[in-house]
């Protein structure tokens, strides 16, 4: 039997049997008071996105993240998870660190529909790293400008704080981003000529 036809009784039942963590609480709480009122909108809205409790409330949560950016769109994948949004105006920045290198240091913008930004980024040095992708989970701009500097300077911090001061390929890429940045906030010195 499938969950959306299971009794109120059962449903909390099976609810009861998952560890929340903090973060989905509070669906949990309004998805448990309307199977406890029979809120049969609410009831209806929340199991449209799954079929077990720990999936609806998954996916309920990540497409309030969705909304975020303007993205509307709900599509699942095969196993009834929500499909990631593809953002508008995708843009990698690379920072490589050798020549004929594979390149392990970028930056990677987007834009939602609502003309919100974000980034995911990667960053390497000698022994260790950092990273994660573009999606709905990043930090939310206005603009290109703020995510771009917000981005570069979470690099900056990240290689300056775990790697060695003689990390060549490091000070490389830090003088890469270090370099983008200035250029972005304008603290870059500009030579002016007047003829």
């Amino acid at each position: 039997m499938e969950y959306k036809d299971l009794s109120a009784y059962e449903k909390l039942k099976q609810m009861q049997e998952v560890n929340f963590c903090r973060a989905e609480r509070h669906n949990a709480a309004v998805y448990l008071n309307a199977l406890r009122r029979n809120d049969r909108a609410i009831i209806k809205e929340y199991e449209s996105f799954g079929d077990s409790p720990r999936q609806l409330l998954m996916n309920k949560r990540e497409y309030e993240r969705h909304l975020l950016f303007g993205f509307t769109k709900k599509a699942f994948n095969e196993y009834g998870w929500l499909e990631r949004p593809d953002f508008l105006e995708r843009e990698e920045i690379k920072f490589p660190h050798r020549d004929g290198w594979a390149i392990s240091n970028y930056i990677t913008l987007g834009k939602g529909l609502n003309g919100k930004w974000t980034y995911g980024m990667s960053y390497s040095y000698s022994t260790g790293g950092a990273g994660y992708g573009l999606g709905v989970w990043g930090k939310i701009f206005d603009n290109r400008k703020d995510c771009l500097t917000s981005a570069l300077n979470e690099m900056m911090i990240g290689l300056n704080r775990d790697s060695s001061k003689t990390d060549k390929y490091t000070l490389s890429v830090l003088k890469q981003a270090k370099n983008l940045f200035d250029e972005i906030t304008g603290r870059k010195a500009i030579q002016l000529s007047f003829f």
